[in-house]
């Protein structure tokens, strides 16, 4: 014969507070790797976007002045760069202002640039430069919009411990270069 005590299992206060305790404990431990999981998921997911960002972005075209005009796949507002001449005597700056208008040029077509922002002491009259720009209307393609700019002059990096002895006094005689021939 079976007793009552063998069949109804009663567990103690203390036992059934233990036994929810570890349950507790259970599911925190659980929590906590699916938080570390998801973390390193999220993490895994922005370093390879910004990866791919970066290898579009560093395939990007240059054109040259001649080729963007002759493109016809540039949309309206469409961010690209173009490399082109700053033609001499065609920068105006606005007093008191940021806007400076130039043309860009390869010396047979001219494209009106409008740019809003800090001009570097390389941004000159002659200078080689990559602009990043964008059409506002397609209609006029000769007038662009810069967004951003670099001369050849802060493209230029080769040798250029040399060129550290050049300035305006000396023009480069006191330099390492200059004294190597």
């Amino acid at each position: 014969m079976i007793s009552k005590s063998r069949v109804f299992l009663t567990l103690s206060r203390p036992q059934i507070t233990y036994s929810f305790s570890l349950i507790n404990k259970l599911r925190s431990e659980v929590f906590k790797g699916s938080i570390y999981r998801a973390i390193g998921i999220l993490a895994g997911i922005q370093i390879s976007a910004t990866f791919i960002s970066h290898y579009f972005v560093d395939k990007q075209v240059i054109f040259p002045v001649e080729d963007y005009l002759k493109n016809d796949k540039i949309k309206e507002n469409q961010h690209y760069s173009i490399a082109g001449i700053i033609k001499p005597g065609t920068i105006e700056i606005k007093r008191g202002t940021l806007d400076v208008k130039f043309i860009l040029t390869n010396f047979d077509d001219d494209i009106t640039v409008i740019y809003r922002g800090e001009t570097k002491y390389e941004f000159k009259e002659g200078e080689t430069i990559v602009l990043t720009a964008y059409t506002p209307d397609l209609k006029n393609k000769k007038r662009i919009i810069g967004l951003d700019y670099q001369t050849k002059h802060s493209m230029d990096g080769y040798m250029w411990e040399d060129k550290v002895g050049v300035n305006r006094n000396n023009y480069g005689l006191n330099s390492k270069l200059q004294s190597q021939l």
